[in-house]
């Protein structure tokens, strides 16, 4: 059954006047969250008695767009005590007779998102923020079904969110191991003490070019995005077309098994220094200028073997040591970095801990592949049960199939 949002929840707008502290944000992907955990610092007026109080299992919606949540999103108040939130927020809690993870679900659904925007002005959008309406939120519809088929929905999405779970803490588990194995190799290795320098036919720093069209050659600019959580090898999807001379690009134009080192990012929870290795089949793509490129020369190391020690030593934060923040951003003193001596072992030793690590970083990728198709079937099985154009039969078993 369709019904208005206004049908089975109803406004919340309670006023701070008992004086609560704890300021919550609704932050895409995760929910209300708490915003001195979430921003490391409270972005909050001091004076917070005109925010809106959130009690435990109340829901808010956050007008601000975003490329994940491009019609805002909706979050419930999991927590135990009361808390507030900006005015921005609309507040609201649902009436007896839905179920309230139920509600959750629909309220973040295609369908209920899709009647919003249909009910909004033209223009509505602006600076990221949408101007809703009160009447035109609370007038939006979303599918209602009785509360026996909601639970069912819920005991399906529940299934399939443990199984996501199980997951997400697989390859938490398998990252724990590659960094143990690193970490026992590296910190144990002996051999001939050689600087990274030396063990690189060259270093160079990247260029950020010219539009495109402007100069001699036209290539992909390697941007932050090839730093992706976890990632070893990188792809390029993403990185703009810039335009260099031919010059600029002769030694920076990157190659198979270049290591791509991160000089300028970071944050206070992530240090800058990451690093990337070239695999085979890239197109056409050079760094930028706040990334060097490292070459390793192969008559001196495997270059996956100086790679893993660039990685095991930024995981282990050694590039803070190196590092210093200026107006917001954290560089990297990639002179002093590179010019460090590390062991280097016979090339029998370099390969085993090269295979063990590829091994084990292969076997997180493979999760994280499963990973990803477990979270798009998520969502089309949603979608599905949401719009009931699937029917939950008696096996929940049986429904899975049919979907899948």
């Amino acid at each position: 059954m369709v019904k208005r949002l206004d049908e089975v929840a109803d406004r919340v707008a309670i006023k701070n006047s008992a004086g609560h502290q704890r300021v919550l944000t609704v932050a895409a992907g995760h929910g209300l969250v708490d915003q001195e955990t979430y921003f490391n610092k409270r972005v909050a007026s001091s004076d917070l008695s005109g925010y809106w109080v959130v009690e435990p299992g109340d829901f808010v919606y956050n007008k601000s767009t975003s490329k994940d949540a491009p019609w805002g999103v909706v979050a419930r108040w999991d927590g135990d005590e009361p808390a507030v939130v900006t005015t921005l927020y609309i507040v609201f809690r649902p009436r007896p007779g839905v179920e309230s993870d139920y509600l959750l679900h629909a309220c973040n659904s295609t369908f209920f998102f899709d009647s919003l925007r249909g009910m909004l002005r033209e223009g509505a959008r602006a600076h990221g923020l949408l101007n809703v309406r009160l009447r035109e939120f609370f007038g939006a519809q979303l599918v209602v079904p009785e509360p026996a088929e909601q639970r069912r929905v819920i005991d399906v999405m529940a299934a399939v969110d443990a199984q996501i779970a199980t997951l997400d803490a697989e390859v938490a588990t398998v990252r724990h191991l590659l960094r143990c194995a690193l970490s026992d190799h590296f910190e144990s290795i002996q051999g001939r003490q050689l600087s990274i320098k030396d063990l690189c036919s060259h270093v160079v720093g990247g260029i950020w070019g010219s539009p495109e069209g402007e100069n001699e050659v036209d290539v992909l600019a390697l941007g932050p995005r090839i730093y992706a959580p976890a990632t070893t090898g990188f792809v390029t999807a993403g990185s703009p077309i810039r335009s260099f001379t031919q010059k600029q690009i002769e030694q920076r134009l990157v190659q198979p098994d270049d290591i791509i080192l991160e000089r300028s990012g970071g944050s206070p929870e992530q240090p800058v220094g990451r690093v990337v290795i070239a695999g085979s089949g890239l197109p056409s793509c050079i760094p930028t200028d706040f990334q060097r490129l490292m070459r390793p020369n192969v008559e001196k190391v495997e270059p996956r073997y100086l790679f893993w020690r660039l990685r095991h030593d930024w995981n282990a934060g050694l590039t803070r040591s190196f590092s210093r923040r200026t107006t917001g951003i954290t560089n990297l003193s990639v002179k002093d970095y590179i010019a460090r001596e590390v062991p280097i072992p016979d090339r029998d030793a370099q390969r085993a801990l090269v295979s063990i690590a590829d091994a084990i970083d292969m076997s997180a990728s493979d999760i994280r592949i499963e990973l990803a198709r477990l979270r798009k079937f998520r969502s089309a099985l949603l979608k599905s049960l949401l719009n009931q154009e699937l029917e939950i039969p008696e096996s929940y078993d049986a429904l899975l199939e049919e979907v899948s």
